[in-house]
């Protein structure tokens, strides 16, 4: 391989199909054709590595690689007006311009992490030609359900926390300074830092500072996310799965259990390899899912997460991963050995063990679906040791009942979020302070004689009963230590249609998806699972006024009923893997 230096040009013009000219730097060597890889961020297109850009370009460039890191429509040095997540003809025109360099071989790949994934997947999905691969880091899959919305609750927290501090900050640096900008960074802060502060008054919206709070002027289509606040053609019209037919590129996605965007990253494996547009591209699909979170994949952050030392096993090297990937797809040198993906199709970090584990498919063909039910004698929210969890189905039916006061929300305490560090933390966290609320119903199994794996999609199915007209519950699978930390493992919520006469005689059966995961609960260890109503800030705290947050005057207290037993046979929904 050629030892030339790397240069990097700057500022380089790169057309797009309606005449607006978006601005790139361009990684190469000086001597030579590269096969070329694109990456399109809102965030900066430099100084790596302050851009949240998770391939390092001088790196990937000395490797034989040309990388092009180009600002998107709107944003740093680009023209035109920025339009969140609508990067299809953008990605398409860069991609076949960045193939048609004298530099560049034509054959290209994509690669970003969260929004430069969702801008590498949307090229993928437009079907440019000269796209042979692409690496996505934590790619959505549908900007309403699983990134915006959460069972019809509103991501409330990740969309400010990601749209001021990640994409409204660099909106500020570029104001003139003035009493206006000095008026938006003062509404910055008290945004940011009042986010999760209760007690909580309606209209929600309040908090946010109105026409002249930062939110409106910094990130005005935060605004529109509120207002589609049902799945409708605006969010259709964004979606990567309807384009899944289009792609014809190899695709490897990489996730991690306590990644907000995990369920998407894993519809699009799925989505591509079951409905891809070529033979090759069902086939080059490749999954890998660590123990990290949405921020957390390099260095110590990928062993430590949250409160858990998972050991230096947990730690990949992402530049490797990705540039064995592209090596792979983008010439004919193949892998540079080690344990790359090409080595199965899904690869694994099983959490409890913590082992990386390689699978032929995902989900796992030998999960099968268990049930633990629900029992109590009427006090699992105001004794923990009253709710129970066990794999009969109670012969007695058992009602728990505690009350919801919007105002007094549970506090987010770790999952799969996008919530400033500072305001919540991320990943699995002992639950303990929450479980003593009396807002919060516990159920416990037994103590596991032998290790009980679970690796696949989570679910809980509860009867329940309410006073509300529209109303949440919130529902947390958590791993009970010996010592008694209870640490979080994954989590959902479902918000509840509006009902003109609601009331305790009036039952419904919910069903609350609490996501993927990978947990093995060792001998010593109990299941436990935490039933609530609320889970401020991540989501709006619904007023069960049939209302939304953000408007509703008012909000009232809810009494809310869990029912189980033989009739009413709520229950936790594990995929269960054999040793």
């Amino acid at each position: 391989m050629s030892k030339d230096p790397i240069i990097i040009e700057r500022d380089v013009e790169v057309p797009m199909r309606d005449g607006t000219v978006l601005t790139a730097d361009v990684y190469r060597r000086a001597e030579g054709r590269w096969p070329t890889l694109v990456n399109r961020t809102p965030y900066g297109r430099s100084p790596y590595p302050d851009n949240f850009v998770l391939l390092n370009p001088v790196f990937a460039a000395e490797n034989g690689f040309a990388v092009v890191v180009q600002d998107v429509r709107g944003r740093g040095g680009s023209g035109g007006g920025y339009r969140p997540f609508d990067e299809s003809e953008d990605g398409y025109d860069t991609v076949q311009w960045a193939a048609s360099q004298p530099w560049s071989t034509g054959r290209v790949g994509s690669f970003g992490s969260s929004y430069m994934a969702a801008t590498a997947l949307q090229a993928a999905t437009a079907g440019p030609p000269a796209l042979s691969a692409f690496a996505a880091l934590q790619a959505s899959s549908d900007y309403y359900e699983g990134r915006s919305y959460w069972g019809g609750a509103l991501e409330l927290g990740s969309l400010v926390s990601v749209s001021l501090a990640a994409i409204g900050s660099a909106t500020m640096a570029r104001l003139e300074y003035s009493d206006e900008t000095r008026r938006i960074r003062a509404s910055y802060k008290q945004t940011l830092e009042g986010l999760g502060s209760v007690p909580v008054s309606f209209p929600l919206a309040a908090r946010f500072g109105g026409e002249n709070g930062a939110l409106r002027r910094l990130t005005p289509w935060f605004y529109d996310w509120l207002a589609h606040d049902q799945r409708d053609e605006y969010w259709d019209r964004l979606s990567l799965e309807r384009n899944y037919p289009r792609t014809t590129a190899a695709g490897l996605h990489v996730t991690s259990w306590f990644d907000a965007m995990k369920d998407g990253a894993l519809r699009n494996y799925l989505g591509l390899v079951n409905g891809a547009g070529s033979e090759r591209a069902r086939r080059d699909q490749q999954l890998v899912i660590g123990p990290w979170h949405h921020f957390g994949q390099r260095g110590y952050e990928a062993t430590t997460v949250g409160e858990v030392s998972f050991g230096l096993a947990a730690a990949r090297n992402i530049d490797q991963l990705q540039l064995r990937w592209f090596r792979q797809h983008l010439d004919d040198a193949g892998p540079a050995g080690g344990d790359g993906p090409g080595q199965s199709p899904v690869k694994i970090f099983v959490m409890g063990t913590n082992v990386w584990r390689d699978e032929a498919a995902w989900p796992l063909a030998r999960a099968v679906e268990r049930r633990m039910f629900l029992a109590s004698d009427g006090n699992a929210a105001s004794s923990g040791e009253d709710g129970r969890l066990g794999w009969e189905s109670p012969s007695q039916a058992g009602v728990d009942e505690f009350d919801y006061d919007p105002r007094y929300p549970v506090p987010t305490m770790g999952g799969a979020h996008l919530l400033l560090a500072t305001i919540a933390p991320h990943g699995p966290v002992d639950q303990r302070a929450i479980e003593q609320r009396p807002d919060v119903a516990v159920y416990t199994s037994a103590e596991l004689s032998e290790p009980l794996e679970v690796t696949g999609d989570v679910a809980v199915e509860l009867w329940v009963s309410t006073t509300a007209v529209s109303t949440d519950f919130t529902a947390r699978l958590v791993d009970v230590h010996p010592d008694g930390r209870a640490i979080s493992v994954c989590d959902g919520i479902r918000r509840l249609a509006p009902d003109a006469s609601p009331g305790a005689a009036d039952v419904r059966r919910v069903r609350i998806n609490l996501g993927a995961t990978s947990q093995a609960f060792l001998p010593g260890h109990r299941i436990r699972l935490d039933v609530s109503s609320s889970n401020f800030p991540r989501y709006d705290p619904n007023p069960n006024t049939g209302r939304r947050s953000l408007d509703a005057p008012h909000s009232v207290v809810a009494r809310q009923r869990i029912l189980s037993g033989p009739q009413r046979p709520s229950s936790l929904v594990l995929p269960v893997v054999a040793p």
